[in-house]
């Protein structure tokens, strides 16, 4: 099973994730939806969320694994649009480890990653 895994439904940052998670020797896996999210959850050590995904709830989503013993454990590294505070504050306040810029996420993806492995 993938230890990473990203909610994600951009193609520019799916290929970068995935691109990288190669190069680092990492399995990861995307899903769509929180249906899907259930089944890689047992190994996942590192869950990306685009915040701003229509396809989830995504505040709902990160207080949910938090308040989970099973889950609380995973690291969980959001990134949104930068003008959007009030969900910054939501998501760290729901329990995010972190939250970053679309920018600042983008820059970051092989740090975040390589912490990830080694």
């Amino acid at each position: 099973m993938p230890k990473i895994t990203a909610i994600v439904n951009d193609l520019i940052f799916m290929t970068k994730i995935r691109n990288t998670a190669e190069y680092f020797g990492l399995p990861v896996a995307f899903v769509g939806n929180e249906l899907q999210l259930d089944h890689y959850l047992k190994d996942c050590e590192l869950l990306l969320i685009d915040i701003e995904n229509e396809f989830i709830d995504s505040l709902s989503l990160i207080e949910r694994l938090k308040n989970n013993p099973e889950t609380s454990s995973i690291k969980l590294i959001g990134y949104m649009s930068h003008v959007n505070t009030p969900l910054r504050a939501q998501a760290l306040a729901a329990g995010c480890d972190g939250v970053l810029s679309r920018f600042e996420f983008n820059s970051s993806v092989r740090e975040i990653l390589q912490a990830a492995c080694c």
